[in-house]
């Protein structure tokens, strides 16, 4: 155990040294934006904790440095940088699936770009068409080595897992639909009349008829049980179906539960947009430090339920006395950024964003494609947070890409303001 976390954290350093040195030019830039890395406990709390979001966290970083390097030398940008990114695409998605998402980066930078040049192009007043169009025309080079670079990385992602469960003699098969069992709470705000009607609709959609059985369980349950228990219902809905298959975690039993969330899922009915809208507007509204308390509330649960968690009983953390945890649970480095929330961060990181802006155009706009891209970081991480709201019920954790890359893009913009501002002349 020991050796994981000095490994987290190791990790966790060389990535914020990879990013920070990439983005700030000067020894005093490079000791702010660390010393401001270090002031947030997000980063520190996750790479001391088990789990695939610490993993996933340190890959990010590393990503998010690996398109820093990468949009600095925009639009020559050479092999070595293109096989980094994918590579470190490709462990991301890895650590959690949700990160697929993050393959969208530096096609959206790239188009922003794009249409910066075209802007640039108009304000011109024809003066530099030829040199713009020239522009254009590499850029869209780079966009579709993007787009490869993006599928790459998730093609890697996907053919290692199977052939993994290849190797293990495990057949492949997703667990989404299982996991969207938590997100069925969305059924309890609805009247009945309504519910039947949309669970018949699904019904229709479904070929297997086991699905249709479980659907009819469903309604049921939900009639007779007023708070929505993803555990509770599976363990009843097991006892009464009729196949063998059914009871238990079987491949069939996935396919069952998969086949269910994508009738839900495509088209969503509106009280599902309507419980993940609500989750998101919970989530902008969330502190650091409600995420990082996440972690101690989690490890809290064991010392409540030592039976049913046998073996983590000889591990360092769960042989200390719980007083230990509530202690650590209360220092004041995990509240250092309690007055900011994800929101008020945001208006930060734009307020940042237009100086980065303003610096850079009197530098020539030499930094654009950097800026951008931490600007389309911020955007990505949002969309992955407001789509994991569909799929699943709002958990603490599920916020950290969105802080996370909010964060990462306020260090890149301050690197670049420093830089700006020591290349000035006089």
């Amino acid at each position: 155990m020991f050796g994981l976390l000095f490994l987290q954290h190791a990790s966790l350093w060389c990535g914020a040294l990879y990013l920070i040195y990439a983005v700030a030019r000067t020894l005093f830039a490079r000791l702010f934006l660390a010393l401001l890395f270090a002031s947030h406990p997000l980063f520190y709390s996750f790479a001391h904790s088990v789990g695939s979001e610490a993993l996933s966290m340190i890959v990010t970083l590393l990503l998010a440095g690996s398109g820093v390097r990468l949009m600095l030398r925009y639009p020559e940008i050479t092999t070595r940088d293109w096989v980094i990114f994918t590579a470190l695409l490709s462990c991301s998605v890895l650590t959690r699936h949700i990160n697929s998402v993050l393959a969208a980066v530096l096609p959206i930078t790239i188009v922003a770009l794009m249409l910066e040049g075209r802007l640039r192009a108009f304000a011109s007043e024809g003066k530099a068409i030829p040199v713009v169009n020239f522009r254009l025309s590499k850029a869209t080079q780079v966009w579709l080595m993007s787009i490869a670079a993006g599928l790459i990385g998730l093609l890697c992602a996907t053919s290692l897992t199977h052939l993994l469960c290849w190797r293990a003699h495990t057949p492949w098969r997703s667990t989404f639909g299982y996991t969207f069992l938590w997100r069925l709470n969305f059924l309890e705000t609805m009247q009945p009349t309504a519910r039947q009607t949309l669970l018949t609709s699904v019904a229709s959609k479904c070929k297997l008829p086991e699905s249709r059985q479980l659907l009819g369980v469903l309604d049921t349950w939900i009639d007779r049980n007023r708070h929505w228990d993803p555990s509770a219902f599976i363990r009843e809905a097991r006892s009464i179906l009729p196949n063998s298959e059914m009871k238990f975690h079987s491949e069939m039993f996935d396919g069952v539960l998969n086949e269910i969330a994508h009738g839900l899922l495509y088209p969503p009915p509106a009280p599902l947009r309507s419980i993940a809208l609500a989750d998101f507007s919970k989530a902008v509204g969330l502190h650091e430090s409600d995420i990082v308390q996440s972690l101690f509330v989690t490890t809290d649960y064991f010392f409540f339920h030592r039976d049913k968690m046998p073996q983590c009983s000889q591990l360092k953390t769960f042989r200390q006395p719980r007083d230990r945890l509530i202690e650590a649970r209360e220092l004041s480095y995990f509240r250092w950024w309690n007055l900011l929330s994800f929101r008020a961060l945001g208006i930060l990181g734009l307020v940042l964003l237009l100086w980065a802006v303003v610096v850079d155009y009197k530098q020539g706009g030499r930094n654009t494609p950097v800026i951008l891209f931490a600007a389309c970081l911020s955007i990505v991480g949002i969309v992955m947070v407001l789509v994991n709201c569909f799929f699943a019920q709002l958990q603490p954790r599920f916020v950290l890409p969105m802080m996370e890359l909010l964060l990462v893009s306020i260090v890149i913009l301050l690197g670049l303001i420093f830089s700006g501002y020591k290349s000035s002349p006089g």
